[in-house]
């Protein structure tokens, strides 16, 4: 799990477990969820796709607090007869944290580092009002705090065109990176200025020793912010 703090956060070691389970009679889902809070102050997880999902065992309200997003592995209950259909009774098999951040103008972050190597396992999507990263990247003291930001460089006009180029960058903080990690962040799609304007993101990251570049057409979900 993460141990998140202002600008950065520790991996605890994430060895990640994408739900390759051995168990052949139960079907396992995995959403990315926020943790939400009831009127009666219960706690609720409130999935991308707006599934509304009720824990079989509460979850602890000292451990978790509304606002805080994982990526969760679960069973669907039998019974909740009187549940909708995006709402559902579950049993959480894993839950893994995923790190919050705002994107940041460049013109803003200085004297920072951002070009250690990281792996993304997929382009970057839209999903529940944030632009989601899923990532490797190597550690290896888990006290270290490594860095991930994602720094917006410009909008640039063109050809009748708005395109918004940004920077997905780790700062490892000197950890000499021996063993890999994987993990999540998700920035608020509101964080990203002009976002309303911006038909195109253009996202370079360094993978290893090469700048790799992911161009996302921007849609009705990024502008809308679900």
């Amino acid at each position: 799990m993460f141990k998140l703090c202002k600008n950065s956060f520790t991996l605890i070691l994430l060895i990640f477990l994408a739900c390759s389970c051995s168990n052949t009679e139960t079907s396992y889902l995995v959403e990315l969820c926020v943790v939400k809070e009831r009127g009666d102050q219960s706690l609720y997880l409130l999935s991308d796709e707006g599934h509304i999902l009720y824990p079989s065992s509460s979850l602890d309200s000292e451990k978790y607090v509304a606002g805080q997003r994982f990526r969760v592995t679960y069973i669907k209950m039998e019974g909740g007869a009187s549940l909708s259909k995006d709402e559902a009774v579950i049993d959480i098999k894993y839950m893994l944290p995923v790190l919050i951040k705002d994107a940041v103008s460049a013109k803003d972050f200085t004297d920072k580092n951002i070009n250690d190597p990281i792996w993304l396992v997929s382009q970057p999507w839209p999903g529940g009002g944030y632009l989601n990263f899923e990532f490797v990247f190597g550690l290896t003291d888990t006290a270290v705090k490594h860095g991930i930001y994602l720094v917006q460089d410009s909008l640039v006009h063109k050809s009748n065109m708005y395109k918004i180029y940004l920077t997905f960058g780790h700062d490892a903080n000197k950890d000499a990176s021996s063993a890999m990690g994987t993990a999540l962040a998700s920035f608020p799609l509101n964080s990203i200025t002009d976002i309303q304007r911006a038909d195109s993101l253009i996202i370079y990251v360094l993978e290893g020793t090469k700048e790799q570049i992911y161009k996302l057409v921007v849609t009705d979900e990024f502008k809308s912010g679900n």
